[in-house]
């Protein structure tokens, strides 16, 4: 299978990809191939065996996947060592079939499930041991904030990225969303100047209640986009489920970056829609 290397891409170019659930596929990947989006891939914890069928046939059309490991029931972090432990052997399970299958990334949480209690001292652990799996591999784990708990503040992401060496998926519309930024301690802009170091990838929408919410217009997300562009981040992941709306994100976000970007970032798309 056809394997990228976790460099960010050499040329300057960026990459607009689209979040793709297990239980849209494949469908959603069909739509992904035919509408010029690269694929960011969330896999089945209890069903591994389904990946490579899904993501095979978008690599042989060499079309970019990243992987999206959303296993809210399997806490690295947990209070109970058992549990946390059964976990780590679920997103390994995970690393190991994503191996030498597309861009070897993928996107990893603490947290995830806000019921479950975490123990700091053992997220730091499993999370580096997870990190240092996906490294032997090959594969790069990158930590998402997330809109409530521990890592909706980016100094407990970095905090956690640094001790671990994992890199950072900035989500912003967490970022805008989290408590933090809401009572105007924080701007949004200030969790990709902290992980500035570390961004590996973004994803993008504009908030998150019962949902995510595409941008209207570009006046939240423009001083974002501004300050990413400063980075190494080179893919963006439009995370929202509806076609219509992904699609008026990618071109309000490209048409901000013909008018605002440097002219030496092209868009790494697969289609001029």
């Amino acid at each position: 299978m056809r394997t990228t290397s976790i460099d960010q891409a050499s040329d300057g170019s960026l990459t607009i990809a689209l979040s793709a659930k297990w239980q849209a596929c494949p469908d959603r990947l069909h739509w992904i191939s035919q509408h010029g989006f690269a694929a960011e891939y969330s896999p089945h914890p209890a069903a591994f065996e389904a990946l490579p069928r899904h993501i095979d046939p978008l690599l042989e059309a060499g079309i970019p996947v990243r992987y999206h490991g959303f296993f809210p029931d399997h806490e690295i972090g947990h209070l109970d060592a058992a549990i946390a432990e059964q976990a780590l052997q679920v997103q390994g399970a995970a690393l190991e079939t994503m191996h030498g299958r597309g861009e070897q990334v993928v996107t990893v949480h603490v947290g995830l499930d806000r019921t479950a209690p975490l123990d700091p001292g053992r997220v730091v652990e499993n999370l580096g041991r997870l990190v240092e799996r996906g490294r032997k591999l090959g594969i790069t784990c990158c930590l998402e904030n997330l809109r409530d708990g521990p890592t909706s503040h980016p100094d407990t992401v970095l905090s956690w990225a640094r001790e671990t060496g994992a890199m950072i998926t900035l989500d912003v519309g967490h970022a805008l969303s989290c408590p933090h930024v809401q009572n105007g301690e924080l701007a949004a802009t200030d969790f990709v100047d902290a992980f500035a170091g570390r961004l590996w990838e973004a994803h993008m929408y504009e908030r998150e209640t019962d949902r995510h919410y595409p941008p209207q217009d570009m006046t939240v997300l423009g001083p974002i986009v501004d300050r990413l562009l400063e980075t190494r981040c080179a893919w963006w992941t439009i995370e929202l489920d509806d076609y219509a709306e992904a699609l008026s994100t990618r071109f309000l976000l490209v048409d901000y970056l013909r008018a605002n970007g440097p002219q030496d970032t092209p868009v790494r798309r697969l289609c001029s829609t």
